[in-house]
């Protein structure tokens, strides 16, 4: 007995390893044949970019070639400007940040391998009589036994955490520069939200339109948030019983058509009269019916009381929202300026206005992107909400160790046998039983465990008073990080530690901390299971998208008993999550730094793992998913390269602790040297690149518009002149003495096209298709899935515009004889096309990210961003008005029979005053609902 306890520890690194690694590569294989099986044969679920016709075209692609790798060598040689015409800023940073950390490993294990591992393999504890060093854990630093090889960990710590930090560094340089081209661009230039401010918790005596265009003089349309609280619970009541109202119709609809059809074939009379729709339901016993409130509600039919109530709810709707200008006004406000370089000069002058201290300033976002409940919030009841929103996720962290803690005791397990008696039975499995138990159980319960955390966080981002979807993301993305860092790594690692070490701990409790030093590299044996979970089976369950292909052909069939429901689920595509796809490959860079000087093994894992995952998720990201309908325009990217600075924190606080444990003070102070550079490092990236996210250099507008007489400020990206133009705002103008006109904008620096026109070619030469990547088709018109769509990204509001082009020659303001006008002189062309940087060396863009200029990310910039959006004036007239006072009477849709029902509930409704209609959608042979053209909702999403 005592034998085999002594033997199975030493062992349980690689059975440990080879328990998942088996089941998983199985697993994944199985799921990689199964994609490449039914991959043509599916291709709503794993092409739908390339069949669903309701995308805009900016956002279509073409299938991918067949064959094994077919589809992954097709894209891998795909330039930039396509990943981000296809997948969005925001899924092009997150690609990217899946690429710079796979280079990073790589990078890591070309630096540490060939010297760490002969340090740490040889003349170690594992040529110890007795010793339980074995398998993966004489490549640990936990197998030295002379304290004089440990200075190579230190100066090797110095160069891999110094290589981290400069990629940072650099990443944060092309980041601002990227992100001040998109903004220049005349896409984004020509947004509203681009030249849009919002400013909440404001004195509600500034709240007059002579108030505000007195600090403002340029600004020209002003929306003030108000009080809808009483509206908004009606039209939430409308909008539920809508719902229930067309689903029961359309069941009863389906009902009587299936039991006609059911009589039929079975050569029985058919019902008479044919058209009541009573007869169907047992002379209108089985009629749908509902409680007007849970369990102790008054009962009442479904179908009546929705069309009376529904009509009633409309006239009282209706009423409120011509009258929405007497609600009482809140402490937030919009407003509109003529461009964005008029948006971007207030933007910058607020921090330095004494009247506007305490006020919060958002730019960049859309309609859909506000969270209007909140615009209501004081400082005061906004910090209260953010304090007990924060104190509820951290008591939440704290909790949540419990369980993540245990499942880390079970992947050392066989460690606590000695103690723990009822435990020894343990000992006498077999080593594969022990393998599952250790490996693979603790990694699957971890992973169902952390499922559970994101809903919460979001729901707590709201309660905290957030003012956009943007902030909760941001938000869940923070908080969610800290659950993984917390939970997955510090937990599980410690956990694992004291597992490993329990007996000898009680035995000589003094050593507690020196035994659980020199234990800690050894909890990485769970962290490569969990590293082959996510690399195999991770990666190959994003392609086969195993949730998609059920909710399809199984679910999706049970579920869908409406027209619009068929409509939605076929024409709706999923939208990566990134508040949390982000913090879960976080952890996993956390844990490759943490890990990669005291076991550089882990950079071998991660490595393999991050290039399955990024060529999954490039696969999905062009193919499967759509942009985001919100678009972050990156700023996710950003949060998650200071969060790297988490991971060499806790790299260089265990490396440090180790070496205090083991009393090496010498390594103790070098390694306090690369602390120290790492804490400042990251407070000079704070001041030096987070005020650069959101506001635009001036002189980077007058460039990208054409004015040869202003240049791109390189050498800070307009650091100081964004401050210095803030401070001269308030004293008559500013210091570059500029101007600006609405509407200006640039053509393409890649070829002369032209603006009125309004046409222009694919990065890769395909079709033509109309500005904004929209094609115009008045038969088919735009709903919430609509086909009309200006960008990568954008949000639904901002979709309701009217494009310059052939169609819309009314609106259309820049034509070919104004081009001069509005794009400057052709000099001026020449200094903003520039060139695309041929002749310089990718090392020279690596090591001096300065380098990659303006002009040569502009010309990365994909062809549909060098088009202009133009607004229709009775959108504008709305636009930042809470949707309460423009939501408009809800649509019935209900599927055309062939007895006249449908006809006959349309006609009742009407004289309730709902509008009901049963165009394109029928039934089928077989009494099943169909649609053969979209929603009657579908229309009026179109504001032209």
């Amino acid at each position: 007995m005592s034998s085999n306890s002594s033997s199975t520890p030493s062992n349980s690194s690689v059975s440990q390893f080879l328990s998942v690694l088996i089941p998983t590569l199985v697993i994944s294989v199985v799921f990689f044949l199964a994609f490449i099986a039914i991959r043509k044969k599916q291709k709503r679920v794993y092409e739908p970019r390339s069949v669903v016709n309701t995308l805009p075209d900016d956002l279509k692609t073409e299938s991918p070639p067949p064959g094994l790798f077919g589809w992954l060598t097709s894209i891998l040689r795909r330039p930039e400007s396509y990943l981000i015409q296809k997948t969005g800023t925001d899924g092009y940073f997150f690609l990217r940040f899946l690429f710079e950390f796979t280079c990073v490993c790589i990078l890591g294990c070309i630096i540490t391998w060939p010297i760490l591992f002969p340090v740490n393999a040889t003349n170690g504890n594992n040529n110890q009589p007795n010793s339980q060093i074995k398998g993966f854990d004489i490549l640990t630093y936990s197998n030295i036994r002379n304290k004089w090889r440990v200075f190579a960990h230190v100066f090797l710590s110095w160069i891999l955490f110094g290589s981290v930090i400069f990629l940072i560094y650099r990443e944060l340089v092309y980041y601002v520069t990227y992100r001040h081209v998109l903004q220049t661009t005349p896409l984004y230039d020509s947004l509203l939200s681009s030249r849009t401010l919002l400013l909440t918790e404001i004195s509600t005596e500034k709240l007059t339109d002579d108030q505000l265009r007195s600090y403002f003089p340029t600004s020209t349309n002003i929306w003030y948030s108000r009080d809808y609280k009483n509206l908004e619970d009606e039209i939430k009541e409308r909008k539920k019983l809508a719902n229930k109202y067309e689903s029961a119709l359309n069941k009863v609809l389906t009902k009587a058509v299936k039991l006609k059809n059911k009589l039929s074939k079975k050569n029985k009379p058919p019902i008479e009269p044919e058209d009541d729709l009573d007869k169907y339901l047992k002379d209108g016993k089985k009629r749908p019916t509902h409680k007007l409130k849970f369990l102790i509600g008054k009962k009442v039919d479904t179908l009546n009381y929705g069309a009376e109530r529904l009509g009633e709810l409309n006239k009282i709707i209706d009423k409120k929202q011509t009258e929405y200008q007497t609600n009482k006004q809140l402490p937030a406000v919009f407003i509109e300026f003529p461009s964005q370089l008029e948006l971007q000069k207030a933007y910058q002058s607020i921090p330095y206005q004494p009247d506007f201290k305490g006020v919060k300033r958002i730019i960049n976002v859309t309609p859909d992107d506000i969270i209007w409940s909140n615009l209501q919030l004081t400082a005061t009841k906004r910090r209260i909400k953010k304090i007990g929103a924060n104190t509820f996720l951290t008591l939440m962290i704290i909790f949540w160790c419990i369980p993540v803690a245990v499942v880390g005791a079970i992947s050392n397990i066989n460690f606590l046998t000695d103690k723990v008696p009822f435990l020894k039975f343990i000992n006498n499995m077999p080593s594969v039983i022990m393998g599952v138990i250790t490996g693979l159980l603790p990694v699957i319960a971890l992973a169902v465990l952390m499922s559970l955390v994101p809903p919460v966080i979001k729901l707590m981002g709201r309660i905290s008073g957030c003012l956009t979807v943007q902030q909760v993301e941001s938000y869940c993305q923070t908080w969610f990080f800290a659950f993984q860092v917390v939970n997955v790594f510090l937990a599980m690692a410690l956990g694992s530690s004291a597992a490993s070490t329990a007996t000898s701990i009680v035995q000589d409790p003094g050593s507690a901390l020196e035994k659980l030093s020199n234990k800690f590299p050894t909890s990485v044996n769970f962290y490569y299971s969990y590293l082959c979970l996510q690399g195999l089976t991770i990666s190959s369950g994003v392609l086969l998208q195993i949730v998609a292909l059920i909710l399809s052909h199984i679910l999706g069939r049970i579920l869908d008993g409406t027209p619009r429901a068929k409509w939605n689920r076929y024409n709706t595509l999923g939208s990566p999550a990134y508040s949390t796809l982000y913090p879960g490959f976080q952890l996993l860079t956390v844990i490759a730094l943490a890990y990669s000087v005291i076991a550089p093994l882990i950079l071998g894992f991660t490595a393999i793992a991050f290039i399955l995952i990024y060529f999954a998720w490039i696969y999905t990201m062009v193919y499967v998913m759509r942009p985001n309908q919100v678009d972050a325009r990156g700023s996710n990217y950003v949060k998650s390269l200071f969060q790297l600075f988490t991971g060499l924190f806790l790299a260089q606080l265990w490396i440090t602790a180790i070496f205090v444990f083991s009393k090496n003070w010498a390594c103790v102070a070098l390694e306090g040297v690369i602390i120290v550079v790492t804490i400042i490092a990251r407070f000079y990236f704070k001041r030096r690149f987070l005020p650069l996210v959101d506001a635009v250099p001036i002189s980077a507008i007058k460039y990208a518009a054409g004015d040869s007489t202003y240049a791109y400020p390189m050498h800070d990206q307009g650091l100081k002149e964004i401050k210095r133009e803030g401070q001269q705002f308030w004293e008559g103008g500013n210091q570059l003495g500029i101007t600006g006109e609405p509407n200006e904008q640039v053509l393409p620096n890649k070829d002369l096209q032209s603006i009125g026109n309004s046409k222009y070619t694919g990065p890769e030469g395909g079709a033509p298709s109309t500005v904004g990547g929209a094609t115009y088709d008045p038969n088919h018109r735009g709903s919430e899935s609509s086909a009309v769509d200006t960008k990568i990204g954008l949000s639904e509001s901002d979709k309701y515009v009217s494009h310059g082009g052939p169609f819309d020659e009314k609106n259309s303001r820049i034509q070919n004889e104004d081009l001069e006008k509005h794009v400057g002189n052709k000099n001026a062309m020449k200094a903003v096309a520039g060139a695309p940087g041929k002749g310089v060396s990718w090392l020279k863009l690596f090591f001096k990210p300065k380098s990659q200029t303006f002009d040569m990310i502009r010309n990365i910039m994909p062809n549909s961003y060098f088009n202009y959006v133009e607004y229709n004036p009775e959108f504008i007239r709305h636009a930042y008005d809470d949707p309460a006072i423009t939501d408009e009477e809800p649509h019935i849709w209900i599927s055309r029979d062939s007895m006249g029902l449908s006809e006959i509930e349309k006609n009742k409704a009407l004289k309730e005053g709902v509008d009901v209609h049963d165009e394109n959608a029928s039934f089928d042979e077989k009494g099943n609902v169909i649609y053969t053209g979209p929603p009657p909702t579908y229309e009026e999403a179109i504001r032209v």
